[in-house]
């Protein structure tokens, strides 16, 4: 008898984790694309982004982009690659989300920088 009530909770152990794996899946999609589309835009028309701003705000606005899709990348790796293949090289996998993660601070960073500076110009 006990033996058949734990493969009964097995079952619907699986069954939990498959749903929850799914809803992240299904969050983790629309909001990576969200952020691809948006640093896409970003980058093919900075004019669009900040009008009148200038070379300095196409600057930013490539700056901006970069950081999105890099933060599109990096929520795609962690929230769906990982789960849909969980028997990835995991150096190559970290070297990866590393590299993007680097190159979303940088990008972070010029755009803080340029804000202070925005700031303090009274932009």
């Amino acid at each position: 008898m006990a033996q058949h009530e734990f493969a009964s909770n097995q079952r619907g152990m699986d069954a939990h984790r498959v749903l929850s794996v799914a809803l992240v899946m299904l969050t983790a999609l629309p909001w990576s694309l969200a952020l691809g589309v948006l640093g896409l835009w970003m980058i093919i028309e900075p004019q669009a982004v900040f009008v009148g701003g200038g070379r300095a705000m196409a600057t930013v606005s490539i700056s901006a982009g970069i950081a999105a899709i890099c933060a599109a990348q990096v929520i795609f790796l962690l929230c769906v690659a990982d789960r849909v293949f969980p028997g990835a090289n995991q150096r190559m996998v970290r070297w990866i989300e590393g590299g993007l993660g680097a190159i979303f601070l940088c990008s972070a960073g010029v755009l803080a920088v340029a804000s202070f500076i925005g700031w303090y110009q009274g932009l």
